[in-house]
């Protein structure tokens, strides 16, 4: 049961502003996934933030900060490391092939593309308390939609690929830390 402060006819809303999500999408463990409208970048009409609801009446929606779906991932690398490689290198690839949205219509009506693929074929990758292979996809997908908006922006793409780096034990996991804690390398 979710808490019906946040979560109303299949809705996700927030209140401070008061808002109701542009998109609310629910994953395969039953968290509920939404983007509000933001206002940064080069594009702050077509900006949006990402916030997700536990299946709880005590939750309260959380914007997602890089570091959740980093550590996220190396939780579920430590049983299933080939399907995390290959779920970031299929966002690698994702990011650079997908596009910023060009109007407001455009992502109100936007579908994730990766949801089934992803969910469907790792769905045996299920770590106790992480989110759903689902969930990610639809984290991953609207954080390299979102880091397109704005021109030059990089560090969500350089937070996949160095994910990926750690997974070839090319860096270590303070640098990786680092980076999505502190939005800084070291």
């Amino acid at each position: 049961m979710y808490n019906t402060n946040y979560y109303k006819d299949e809705k996700m809303l927030q209140l401070k502003p008061y808002a109701e999500a542009i998109h609310t999408f629910k994953t395969g463990d039953g968290t509920i996934i939404a983007i509000f409208q933001g206002n940064r970048g080069d594009n702050p009409e077509l900006d949006f933030r990402v916030k997700y609801l536990n299946d709880d009446p005590n939750a309260r929606p959380v914007q997602l900060p890089h570091v959740d779906w980093v550590v996220d991932l190396l939780i579920k690398a430590q049983k299933y490391p080939n399907e995390v490689k290959e779920l970031l290198d299929y966002f690698i690839k994702f990011y650079d092939s997908c596009k910023p949205f060009s109007s407001v219509e455009e992502r109100a009506s936007y579908t994730p593309k990766s949801i089934e693929q992803i969910g469907d074929k790792y769905s045996h990758v299920r770590i106790p308390g992480t989110f759903s292979m689902d969930g990610i996809a639809i984290i991953l997908e609207l954080f390299c939609i979102c880091e397109k908006q704005t021109v030059g922006a990089h560090q969500f793409k350089l937070q996949l690929q160095m994910t990926r780096d750690y997974m070839d034990g090319k860096i270590n996991y303070r640098n990786l830390l680092n980076l999505a804690i502190n939005h800084r390398e070291y």
